[in-house]
């Protein structure tokens, strides 16, 4: 029989300040998105693997595949969040030669792309990613 030692989930901490990345992104919802979205996540997941842990000791198969959603939700809610943070950066930064040439060619420049972003996202409320099937402003599905 096999043993496995697992730690449980943390709240990563942020690689800079909640307002640091004003004034695209506000430091109360920077604060509000990590310290209480992101830490229900991480908390949620780590009660629900606690459970499905005591589940599996009670060979009570009928609860472990109850706990597959709320595992899933949190678990994909907290590395979503995790994959999030770790691609914002303070005062942005430059993109590699690959990226930029092909913004270039489907923009005209990196301050235009920058400009169309903000004037087609101005209006959404909340966070939204934008899906496309060509370029990004073109066919493009609000989710």
């Amino acid at each position: 029989k096999s043993t496995s030692i697992r730690t449980k989930h943390s709240l990563p901490e942020l690689p800079y300040d909640y307002k640091a990345l004003e004034p695209i992104i506000c430091a109360e919802i920077m604060q509000l998105h990590h310290s209480k979205h992101h830490a229900t996540y991480v908390n949620n997941l780590n009660v629900a693997e606690e459970k499905l842990k005591e589940a599996v000791a009670k060979g009570d198969v009928n609860t472990q595949i109850a706990l597959g959603p709320a595992i899933k939700f949190n678990g994909g809610g907290h590395l979503n969040h995790s994959i999030f943070w770790c691609n914002l950066s303070p005062n942005g930064g430059k993109p590699d030669a690959a990226l930029l040439k092909q913004i270039e060619k489907d923009f005209g420049s990196l301050e235009e792309m920058k400009k169309r972003l903000s004037e087609t996202t101005v209006a959404w409320l909340g966070l939204a990613w934008i899906l496309s099937k060509s370029k990004i402003f073109k066919d493009s599905y609000l989710c």
